[in-house]
């Protein structure tokens, strides 16, 4: 029995677009930030997680195909099938928590210099 193309898809985007909301989750538990985000906001910052986890995963990959081959090539076809997806994903929700920590830590260096470089007023 296969799937229609449409429901494949589906499931692709949606496997896609969790690495995204959990590296958001890992950012917001790291910090002491409470962003009050809107729906958007947070599918934008999702969008974006997942992008960059999805694109060291990528580079992750190339890179050990070009230690085993010997061939350094940084662009790659790749056609990921259930079965690759299946074994590929929990390091793709690895790399996502290792993004959305690394953020957060980004983050609460950024907020801490602006803290200190901001002019105390006096009352």
């Amino acid at each position: 029995m296969t799937f229609p193309d449409l429901a494949v898809n589906l499931v692709y985007t949606v496997l896609c677009l969790v690495p995204g909301f959990v590296s958001l989750q890992v950012v917001t538990h790291t910090t002491d930030l409470d962003p009050e985000l809107s729906e958007f906001e947070k599918s934008t910052w999702s969008l974006l997680g997942s992008g960059v986890s999805l694109s060291v995963t990528y580079f992750l990959y190339v890179a050990w195909r070009g230690l085993t081959t010997g061939e350094f090539a940084l662009v790659r076809p790749l056609d990921i099938g259930w079965v690759e997806l299946v074994a590929a994903y929990p390091l793709l929700l690895v790399v996502a928590v290792l993004v959305g920590y690394v953020s957060a830590k980004l983050l609460g260096r950024a907020q801490g210099s602006l803290a200190s470089t901001r002019p105390e007023t006096s009352r």
